[in-house]
């Protein structure tokens, strides 16, 4: 039985994962690139392995052609965009993953974001470290209106941690949790009442073909001047290209982003003072990678030793 570990890194915050496939004496090959694979690279590393450990690579036919013992991809973490189900189906592989892992690592990071905008924390750090003492007159978080585009385990997560701010939630999802929009006193509503009554906008859904693009330049036209749009969700959800002209334009104030089509990202956006960029780490914490990465070791080793899974999101049976 052999696994092959994509992600990077793994078993660098903690050694139990490693010692949890090296206990069921499971051969395990490592990402030697330590960074993300490209298509091509994985096709050529994943060889003989019966699981992948993913990370957020792209998993084309190549791939599959290149390992035709695979009968399991086990992600780490929850997005499943780089995974073709219909190639799973063709090729009779299993897919799992770990949903409940980063889910309020990456609400946190969104909070953080929201505070920073509102505030300038990161613009007040850069000029004084360019010899300039300036403040700045930001706004507060506490009562403004927050609209959160998909309210899955992440919106929900984020609308926990900004209870304590007295904040007025929108929500637009395509399935509303109706019984939890009542108890946290959330008003689900149609996406363009949420970008022009919000103070701040939070992305947090998975991109798939009718999520791709979801927000463009007319969608931030319906936004306040004043507003804000969070991305911490998947690149291409929001349209890169008419994200830099809302924000040299002034149409929105301020923009932070974690995701981005490609990443390492290294675009325009990267020369504009009103937008806060992180390197895709939401999850980025102990605490998350560790839950993500024993999980997804748990779920390969239930399958090489029991053929069964927990979290499984696609049955090839």
């Amino acid at each position: 039985m052999k696994v092959f570990v994509s992600t990077h890194p793994f078993s660098e915050t903690t050694p139990e994962p490693m010692a949890l496939l090296k206990k069921h004496n499971i051969e395990v090959a490592l990402n030697r690139y330590e960074r993300k694979l490209t298509s091509a690279e994985l096709a050529q590393e994943v060889k003989d392995a019966d699981v992948i450990i993913a990370g957020t690579e792209n998993i084309t036919e190549e791939v599959f052609q290149n390992a035709p013992n695979l009968k399991l991809i086990s992600r780490v973490g929850v997005g499943l965009d780089g995974v073709d189900f219909d190639l799973c189906r063709r090729y009779g592989v299993r897919v799992a993953y770990t949903p409940e892992a980063p889910t309020t690592a990456v609400a946190e990071l969104c909070v953080g974001m929201m505070l920073d905008l509102a505030r300038q924390i990161t613009q007040s750090d850069n000029l004084i470290r360019s010899g300039k003492w300036k403040r700045h007159m930001g706004m507060l978080l506490y009562g403004k209106t927050i609209g959160i585009i998909g309210m899955g385990r992440i919106g929900k997560s984020l609308t926990h941690m900004l209870s304590g701010f007295n904040v007025n939630i929108l929500a637009h999802d395509i399935s509303p949790d109706i019984i939890f929009g009542r108890n946290e006193k959330i008003t689900y509503t149609d996406k363009m009442t949420l970008l022009k009554n919000s103070d701040i906008v939070s992305v947090n859904l998975p991109l798939k073909k009718d999520t791709r693009d979801f927000i463009t330049l007319a969608d931030m036209r319906m936004m306040q001047p004043h507003a804000f749009l969070i991305n911490t969700a998947r690149g291409g959800i929001v349209n890169e290209d008419d994200l830099y002209e809302a924000l040299t334009a002034g149409v929105i104030a301020g923009a932070g982003v974690d995701v981005f089509n490609h990443e390492p990202y290294i675009g325009k956006l990267t020369g504009l003072k009103n937008v806060i960029m992180t390197c895709h780490m939401g999850a980025a914490t102990i605490d998350s990678r560790y839950d993500m990465e024993i999980q997804s070791v748990e779920e390969a080793v239930r399958f090489l030793t029991e053929n069964r899974l927990k979290n499984e999101v696609f049955s090839n049976e």
